[in-house]
């Protein structure tokens, strides 16, 4: 396969590093995707709890690693990660553990971006889905009618840094239903005034739908709290993000655990891809990753 339908896991050898697992450990994927970072950590010889709100990426995982499901070194948990702690405690086999290490990978994987029935992509064309859980929530489509003009104006500069958000969002509303990717994609397209280099013209109307669809900040703002809160005393908590916004939600809590002297901030500025890496996946060149150690014997 090319690089273009191929996921690669970003900035792995980073987030493994940092995460300094050891045999025996448990360490929680809170962003399971394709497996990637979980196959690296497994690797180490430490246990994996592993955690999506996609089925399809956890039926996938469930055949790619039934020996070391079987041999119960990975547990897979479905739901958000906004619930790790809930998900965590219904283990009867972990309930009573800490985990020594938790990631977040907050990237979108390349399987549900070619995906054309997923919606997440103007590449292709298919149902304008983007839902990480296919079994709930709204889809892109729905919100489309159900947010106002400038209620998606401010979707599109928010979450997207969109600067013909306007136009955008008066175009869109002009054609309802907008039901397809390929639709959106080329209303987008015709909204453009202002050249976008190398970027797909709708490549920030996606993103900040895709967010807005799953409530992405918010997933983020509630689960770190309470990743910290389960952490095993001296263990690591490392997020790669790709978007400003997630990456001023990690900063700020980084800083406030810190100032609440609830351990130290180990990345004093974000560690970013290495050149190689952004050389051979494209998708890697806007991550960032931040890295929390808890203090020991601290109660929080």
């Amino acid at each position: 396969m090319n690089n273009d339908t191929t996921h690669k896991s970003v900035m792995l050898n980073e987030a493994v590093e940092y995460l300094a697992p050891k045999k025996g450990d448990w360490i929680i994927d809170a962003t399971f995707g394709s497996g990637g970072h979980t196959r690296a950590l497994l690797a180490t010889g430490t246990n994996v709890f592993a955690i999506d709100w996609d089925t399809t990426a956890l039926a996938r995982g469930e055949q790619t690693f039934a020996q070391e499901i079987k041999d119960g070194r990975l547990i897979l948990g479905h739901d958000t990660f906004a619930r790790i702690d809930k998900l965590w405690q219904a283990q009867s086999s972990l309930k009573n553990l800490q985990p020594n290490g938790i990631l977040y990978d907050f990237g979108t994987s390349t399987e549900q971006l070619m995906s054309e029935e997923r919606g997440f992509s103007f590449i292709g064309d298919g149902p304008l889905d983007m839902r990480m859980d296919t079994r709930r929530g709204v889809t892109a489509a729905d919100l489309l009618v159900a947010l106002s003009e400038r209620e998606l104006i401010e979707v599109f500069n928010t979450f997207g840094g969109e600067v013909e958000s306007r136009r955008i969002a008066w175009r869109i509303k002009q054609n309802l239903p907008v039901t397809t990717t390929a639709q959106l994609a080329e209303i987008v397209k015709r909204s453009k005034r202002r050249p976008t280099g190398k970027l797909h013209p709708a490549t920030k109307v996606f993103q900040a739908l895709r967010i807005a669809v799953n409530t992405e900040m918010e997933e983020i703002s509630e689960s770190l709290p309470k990743a910290v809160a389960l952490l095993a005393d001296g263990g690591r908590l490392v997020t790669i993000g790709f978007h400003d916004g997630e990456d001023r939600i990690v900063k700020r809590l980084f800083r406030e655990w810190a100032q609440a002297e609830l351990g130290t901030i180990i990345t004093k500025k974000p560690l970013a891809p290495s050149p190689e890496e952004i050389e051979t996946n494209q998708r890697s060149r806007s991550a960032k990753l931040r890295v929390f150690e808890k203090a020991v014997q601290h109660k929080v």
